[in-house]
């Protein structure tokens, strides 16, 4: 029977955040973090099957909170929506939001890189497709609730949600490729949606008027 030591795992899944870190998942080398890691290639596996298995140890617990949250989230949107879209609960509902957003990425220290970053060639390279997509859902209930009586959005307004949401996703990428502290990103980050928020903001009011 193999006995499995923690504190090698750990050794490995650090050596492996340096090598996913600087070559990316898709040239990322488990020869480079065995030996990184101090150990023969071939002792690795017993502790990792293979690279997929070795990025999922670190970027999976990050990537299923996030879709965790983003299905609660869109349930949440959607039931407010049939009510008619309250204003102050949509109010506290994108503070939720935004909190709980700023808080993952203060938390999640440098996986996040490795999500956002680095996952090409991995089963995680669409995320920032998949996170565009929950943004774009969320403001697309939102701008349709709010527009009301106004009929349905036409082409104009949703192609300027899928700007608004790519570019959303893109400055998130781009603090987190830029800054590793996750206090830093974390404020950068909620500045950032708070000047986004301005801007929706407006836009809805047009709806009102």
């Amino acid at each position: 029977m193999q006995v499995l030591k923690e504190e090698v795992r750990s050794a490995i899944v650090l050596a492996a955040y340096e090598e996913f870190r600087q070559s990316g998942y898709s040239e990322a080398s488990m020869r480079r973090i065995a030996a990184a890691a101090g150990m023969t290639s071939g002792n690795i596996y017993r502790y990792f099957r293979n690279k997929e298995d070795l990025f999922d140890a670190i970027v999976g617990p990050l990537y299923s909170e996030y879709s965790r949250y983003a299905e609660e989230y869109l349930k949440t949107a959607e039931a407010i929506v049939t009510d008619g879209w309250d204003v102050q609960a949509r109010i506290s509902f994108f503070d939720r939001v935004q909190d709980t957003l700023v808080g993952l990425l203060k938390a999640s220290g440098p996986s996040l890189l490795l999500l956002l970053c680095r996952s090409e060639g991995s089963k995680y390279e669409s995320i920032r497709s998949e996170l565009t997509g929950f943004v774009e859902s969320l403001l697309t209930k939102t701008f349709t609730a709010v527009k009301g009586p106004g009929g349905p959005l036409d082409e104009r307004e949703r192609i300027e949600i899928g700007m608004l949401s790519a570019t959303l996703i893109e400055s998130v990428a781009w603090i987190v490729a830029k800054y590793h502290d996750s206090d830093m990103v974390g404020t950068l980050v909620e500045r950032m949606i708070d000047v986004f928020g301005g801007g929706i903001e407006k836009r809805l009011e047009t709806y009102r008027s």
